[in-house]
């Protein structure tokens, strides 16, 4: 008894530790879960492909062409030693926020027609007909409301066809005829066909859409895409989508060409500039030339000459020298008025014109400081709005340096002013001590030394006009076309592969997903090895499922299937439980579960057939007195004789025994159902009567109540030589096998042995029963409790 119990004792610590090490994960519960739903995720995978097919199959494709651009410039000018000033490089985020412009998608939208696109009503989906409609529309809108929807076209024949549109809150529909020009209050239309119209595949329902210059606008921001590929060698990336591949390659091309004249135009704009202040300045100069050339020929034809008072010597180069001084200093004086004035009216500076030997170089400095700001604010204005922060935060930039500016050119203006006041002094004590120098020589040579200064400018600025000239001419936009607009063959979406591959990842992940969800929900034993790694009591065997109709209650169904698999498995029932007590010739057997619905009665009552058919005395006992069921697997009736009459000695056993269709079969119903089971079965009598029938039986089965819902079960099997705990398999929970348990350890039931009932075949050829019960409940009050949760989580 004590080598028993440690026996017991060791499959109790053996089944905790494998429960601890274990019992996170089953292999065999997953593999069964796995068989269980592999109808379920050949489903979901099948279906996250038919999802993918259908997204690959009705969605729009998109095509992208792109063109790649080297940015830089130069001029041919250098080649003749001739330096560009203002031959600058714009930064690559310059040049693609111009790109992207507003200003520049105008422009792309006067050289592209796109005013009118043209669509195909297909099955599902719609298709652009980019420059192969078969008919084309001139138009003159009335109506703004009109731009940006669906007029729908109907081609009827080659002659006719019907147009429909909503118009004042309500759809209007009319039949026009091909080349003729209609009117509404609303717009003139003429529709014509066009070459690309076949008789046969054209007739169809169209649809078109007058564009306004916003929504072509949004269209263009929405599908370019301008990226820098390589900052170093200044190369970028113009990308266009859009459903047709022939309008994304024509966008593109048509951006390439636009931008490169652009760029070439705007490049020139300074020099440009730059010129024409120079004409203005030899207008000027030329007039003042004409002038003195005018008075010199009125002198020579008036005084017969042009050399008066030779001797005047040193005195008249002394005057000539402070008039020299005072026209240097006022031509400073009024370059640097017209330089202020200049600067006052935010007009671009021309530093190449001024010399800057004349000015301290802190003015130059500020000067071609002040124009470099001018001209990076009318950059910025080409793409940004002038009330943006960028543009005031340049404009302060620029009033701050003309402030700067303005300071010192007065400044110097002061000082200039003050040495030609000097000058003046000295020029007037010089006349004063000449006073017999004839004023008329004096003027005379005044306006020559003016001529000759104005000469000299007027050459300087013709110089710098021919200069600017030549780099006007010379000047070209060196951006390299690196990869022109390619035509798209394939599209960049859908992604047919990713897609497929995302409907196969996701119907695996799926699958997974209910796989792990079952598992984790799926709380049944499942299978024998599961049964006897959680159980303490030795394994019986096993009773296949039954496959067929399922019973609506409990037979005996081994007299007409005596071969059947079930009969084998009890016969093999028979043999393990003679090698369990075989030192008793007369043995009671107790057959109980935990909840009803688990098949202790089917399984006593076939048992007890399978071992009366072996000339054995058998009889059953419906110990189940709150719910008797032994009468209706011999298709009999209770009666109000039985168990529960016999322990209270109304009856005697001979009055209760009912004789079934099978020799040395018999069994007891229970009777009445009796207000207290349990006390008749704590009963002195309860005793007797078992050793009653051991006298005149072999065998007697017990069929208890379940232990998991009344105590009646337990008081039963403490009489029983071996007590029999039934177990059905993808039925019975875990913690059920720990009641078995715990009736070993706590109960002392050593010779305790489980049976695993309606077992299904792994390989789907199974057999086993499917009897039922009228439900799976016991006792109505007692099981709702017990049970609720099953339905919850059954599979």
């Amino acid at each position: 008894m004590k080598l028993e119990n440690n026996h017991i004792e060791q499959r109790s610590n053996f089944s905790n530790q494998q429960e601890q090490l274990f019992g996170n994960f089953d292999f065999n519960k997953l593999t069964i879960v796995i068989k269980r739903s592999i109808l379920w995720v050949i489903l979901i995978i099948m279906a996250t492909n038919l999802v993918a097919y259908l997204i690959v199959r009705y969605t729009k494709p998109i095509y992208q062409s792109t063109s790649d651009l080297k940015l830089d410039v130069k001029s041919d000018a250098t080649v003749l030693g001739i330096q560009n000033p203002n031959e600058t490089f714009d930064n690559l985020a310059g040049e693609i926020e111009l790109i992207k412009s507003k200003l520049f998608f105008n422009k792309v939208i006067d050289a592209v027609s796109m005013d009118v696109t043209y669509n195909y009503y297909g099955k599902i989906l719609t298709e652009e007909r980019y420059k192969t409609s078969p008919f084309k529309i001139d138009y003159k809108l009335h109506n703004r409301a009109l731009y940006d929807i669906k007029f729908d076209l109907d081609l009827i024949n080659d002659k006719e066809f019907r147009l429909s549109y909503q118009g004042d809150g309500q759809e209007i529909v009319n039949e026009y005829r091909f080349g003729l020009p209609f009117s509404t209050p609303h717009f003139d239309f003429v529709v014509n066909l066009s070459p690309f119209y076949n008789p046969e595949t054209s007739p169809g329902k169209y649809f078109f859409t007058i564009n306004s210059r916003p929504a072509l606008i949004k269209y263009i921001e929405k599908n370019i895409q301008v990226i820098p590929l390589n900052l170093n060698a200044n190369i970028i990336r113009i990308a266009f989508k859009d459903y047709s591949p022939y309008k994304a390659g024509d966008l593109v091309n048509a951006i390439d060409t636009l931008y490169l004249d652009y760029t070439r135009q705007e490049k020139n704009k300074a020099t440009k500039q730059q010129i024409d202040f120079i004409n203005t300045q030899l207008e000027q100069t030329e007039k003042k030339l004409e002038a003195f050339e005018d008075y010199f020929e009125s002198f020579t034809i008036e005084n017969k000459t042009t050399n008066l008072q030779t001797d005047i010597g040193e005195t008249i180069e002394l005057l000539e020298e402070i008039e020299s001084k005072k026209y240097q200093i006022q031509f400073k004086l009024i370059n640097t008025k017209l330089i202020i004035e200049e600067v006052q009216s935010n007009q671009p500076i021309i530093t190449s014109t001024i010399d800057p030997k004349v000015y301290p170089e802190n003015v130059f400095q500020s000067l071609a400081k002040l124009n470099d700001l001018v001209k990076e604010k009318e950059l910025l204005l080409a793409s940004h709005s002038e009330n943006t922060f960028v543009i005031r935060k340049k404009v302060n930039e620029i009033d701050l340096y003309k402030s700067s500016l303005l300071n010192l050119l007065n400044d110097f203006k002061r000082n200039l002013s003050k040495e030609l006041n000097v000058l003046k002094q000295e020029q007037l004590t010089l006349e004063k001590n000449f006073k017999e120098l004839p004023s008329l020589g004096t003027e005379y040579s005044k306006n020559r030394r003016l001529y000759a200064l104005y000469n000299e400018f007027y050459i300087s600025q013709i110089q710098k006009k021919a200069e600017f000239e030549i780099a006007q001419a010379g000047t070209v936009t060196n951006f390299v076309i690196l990869s022109s607009a390619t035509l798209p063959e394939h599209p960049i979406h859908p992604q047919i592969f990713f897609i497929y591959g995302i409907g196969i990842a996701s119907g695996l992940f799926l699958s997974i997903f209910l796989i792990g969800v079952k598992y984790a929900l799926h709380n049944k034993i499942t299978s024998q090895s599961e049964l006897e790694n959680l159980s303490l009591a030795p394994f019986l065997g096993i009773v296949p499922h039954l496959n067929g109709e399922k019973m609506a209650e409990t037979k005996l169904i081994i007299h007409e299937n005596p071969k059947s698999a079930v009969s084998e498995a009890l016969r093999s029932i028979r043999t393990n439980m003679d090698f369990l007590s075989a030192n008793k010739k007369k043995k009671i057997i107790s057959i109980t579960s935990t909840v009803a619905g688990e098949g202790k009665t089917f399984i006593s009552v076939n048992l007890g057939a399978i071992i009366a058919l072996s000339n054995v005395r058998v009889v059953i006992i419906d110990l189940d007195m709150r719910k008797p069921k032994i009468h209706l697997a011999f298709s009999d009736e209770n009666g109000d004789k039985g168990v529960s009459t016999i322990l209270i000695d109304r009856h005697s056993i001979n009055e209760c025994i009912r004789k079934s269709s099978i020799n040395n079969l018999d069994y007891i119903p229970a009777g009445p159902t009796p207000p207290n089971p349990s006390e008749l079965l704590l009963s002195d009598t309860f005793g007797r009567f078992l050793k009653d029938l051991k006298e005149v039986y072999d065998i007697v089965i017990l069929d208890t109540p379940p232990v998991g819902l009344v105590t009646d079960g337990i008081l039963a099997m403490k009489q029983a030589d071996l007590p029999v705990y039934i177990i059905r398999a993808d039925f019975s929970k875990k913690e059920f096998v720990n009641n078995l348990n715990r009736l070993i350890s706590v109960n002392k039931f050593k010779n305790l042995a489980v049976v695993l009932n309606s077992l299904k075949s792994s390989k789907g050829s199974g057999y086993g029963y499917g009897y039922g019960y009228g439900g799976s409940r016991y006792y109505e009050s007692e099981e709702k409790k017990k049970l609720s949760l099953f339905n919850l989580f059954k599979f």
